[in-house]
Parts: structure tokens; sequence; C-alpha cells
């Protein structure tokens, strides 16, 4: 018993908060490149890694400053990312997933932000834009897993029946964001992170392709509906914020399939799917620890 408190103890209260930082950086990345898309921002910066050519900065505009803003924080993630994984090394003995782990998130970020020097300089297709996408959500999932392992080191994964849902909602939602930027139509809202559910956007297809894409997303809303439900027993602020996140998203597609969409509708789409994303996938970390 003294050994493991010592083992948990081993990994001071600096790395969880260095760690925490790095895997909210990430997030936030994530969010706003979502953000971007369903703005339409990264045209209006269309140099690298200035904005313009013989300009770093944007003009005044909103949408340039979106893409900007966005840049700077990525550029951000990369110095963090490879704090973490130092001193990831220097605490390994405490649990080897202390490296493993932040060097995932390192290297999805890096990819990520290769991808992104590619959009604006010459472009990605549909398959490497879904490989981009997929490579920024396993940076974040991977860096908050440090986060945790950072706080209870060494503790086992329990397979309990809250972790298998939230793992099936994970699973399915990734799997839903990776395939809409397959069947999504140039300009349409289901290429971003945020698209609406259920709504055909200009140039969406096959039909085939994007109902499929549309089933693979709605089963993950409605399992992660259902496993907030099962954890609402022991929820937290976090719970309730993710809960709070869901209504927003469904009522924003709700107006976005009556109405159209514009910016700020996707947008208010947009940020909260990755949120409950990275809501849903916290919490069934912190299910599988008992």
């Amino acid at each position: 018993m003294t050994n493991t408190v010592a083992t948990r103890n081993a990994v001071p209260k600096g790395v969880t908060i260095l760690f925490g930082i790095t895997a909210v950086v990430i997030t936030v990345t994530l969010a706003l490149g979502s953000t971007v898309c369903a703005t339409d921002a990264s045209a209006s910066c269309p140099n690298w890694p200035g904005c313009y050519v013989g300009r770093l900065t944007p003009m005044d505009a909103t949408q340039p400053w979106v893409e900007f803003i966005h840049r700077v924080i990525s550029a951000s993630v990369g110095i963090f990312a490879v704090a973490s994984v130092i001193v990831g090394i220097v605490y390994r003995r405490a649990d080897r997933l202390l490296v493993a782990l932040p060097i995932v998130a390192l290297l999805g970020a890096l990819t990520s932000g290769i991808f992104g020097m590619m959009t604006i300089k010459w472009g990605i297709n549909a398959v490497e834009a879904s490989f981009d996408l997929l490579a920024a959500i396993i940076s974040m999932g991977a860096m908050w897993r440090a986060f945790f392992v950072s706080r209870r080191p060494r503790s086992p994964w329990i397979w309990n029946g809250r972790t298998k849902l939230g793992v099936g909602a994970v699973v399915f939602l990734v799997v839903g964001h990776f395939f809409a930027i397959q069947v999504a139509g140039p300009g349409s809202l289901t290429r971003c992170m945020g698209w609406a559910m259920f709504v055909r956007g200009a140039g969406d297809g096959p039909l085939a392709g994007w109902v499929a894409q549309q089933a693979i997303a709605g089963i993950g809303m409605i399992l992660a509906i259902v496993f907030l439900l099962a954890r609402w027993g022991r929820r937290n602020g976090w719970d309730i914020l993710c809960a709070v996140l869901i209504v927003i998203e469904i009522v924003a597609g709700i107006l976005i399939a009556v109405n159209g969409s514009n910016h700020g509708l996707g947008t208010l789409h947009a940020v909260p799917a990755v949120l409950i994303l990275c809501l849903t996938m916290t919490a069934t970390m912190r299910s599988a620890r008992g």
C-alpha cells in the first residue's frame, strides 16, 4: 500500500498542470479550426505562415484574424507538446504512459500542422483533410489521457458499463466526423467538424454515403446522451456543461435545417461539436478510474 501511494505521488503537480494546459491548447486549436471551416476563414489568409505575402498579420477583418489566431495557437501546441514529452521522459518511471501519450499527442499535432500548411499552399483532397482532422482528435485524446495518468499513475483502466458506453460514443463520433469530410461538398457545412446533422449541404454526396455518415454520427450522439444520463448520478460541472452543449448543438442544427446556415450558426454548431467530443472523452477517462 505504501509503495502504491508513493508511486502515485511521484509525479509533481506541476507536471499535471503542464499536461492539462497542453490538452486545453490542443482542444482550443481544434475548436478554432472548426470555426475557421464554418466561417470559410481559411481562404482569407492566403499565405503561410504569414497571412499575406510580405505581411505577417491580417488586415482589419474578422475572417483573416480568426484564421491567423488559429495558426498562432496551433504553433504554440508544438512548444507545449515538446515540453510535455521532455517532462514525461523525466518522470517515466512513475508510468511509461507519461512518455508515450505526449509523444502521440506531439506527432498528431505535427501531422495536423503539416496538413494545415499544405491546405494553404497547395490545397488538400478530402482523404487528406479527413486524416488532418483525425490526427488532431488523436492528439487531443492522447494529451487528456496523459493528464489523467499524471494524476494517478499506473491506475488500471476499468471496463465498467459507463466506460463501454463512453468509448462507444467516442468511436462513433470520431468515425462520423472522419467520414463527414468524405461526403461533403465544397463549401458545405458537412466538411466541418460542426456539421449540421441531417441537413444535406450543397454538393454533398453520394446519397448512400451521406446517409451512412449521418447514421454513424447520429448513433454517436445518441450514445453520448445515454452515457451522460448513465453518469448523471455521479455528475459534476463538466457533465452539466456537456448537457448544455448538446442542447445548443441540437438547437443550432434545427435552426440551420429551418433557416439555412450562416457564419454565426455555423460557429454555434462547430464549437459545441468539438467540446462535446472532448467532454465525452474526458468523462470516459474519469469513468474508467472507477
